[in-house]
């Protein structure tokens, strides 16, 4: 069984990441080198993000309206350079968190360990 962090690093955040860097290619315009660098990660992860090897099960986020609107504003801040780059830090921790506070970590942990169908602990322990 992974634990609910494990996830988030292996799958959530990719995700994330991946919708951003197809947001900013796509809708912005920018080289895959622009996003790198703006992103602080490198070009050959974002051709991978925009082919869709990394970071692919962004499903979660498209069907949720509030969770795709904090990526399309992420993406915007990063697109006009309006975001500093601890701030890019604490933004991804804010959707996370309302991963969480969704429920939807719980949804991605159970289809990976069935084991815990029943499991609430992280509603329960973890308010925000």
């Amino acid at each position: 069984m992974k634990p609910p962090c494990e996830i988030i690093s292996q799958e959530i955040l990719p995700a994330v990441r991946a919708m951003i860097a197809v947001n900013l290619l796509k809708t912005y315009g920018l080289s895959q080198k622009e996003v790198a660098e703006r992103m602080g990660t490198t070009q050959p992860a974002v051709s991978q993000y925009k082919r869709e090897i990394r970071g692919y099960k962004t499903l979660f986020i498209r069907r949720n309206p509030e969770l795709l609107n904090m990526v399309q504003e992420l993406s915007k801040k990063l697109a006009y350079k309006k975001i500093p780059v601890e701030e890019l830090t604490f933004e991804f921790c804010k959707i996370c968190i309302e991963i969480r506070k969704k429920g939807l970590l719980c949804e991605i942990h159970k289809k990976n360990s069935p084991e815990l169908e029943n499991c609430d602990l992280c509603l329960r322990e973890f308010k925000f």
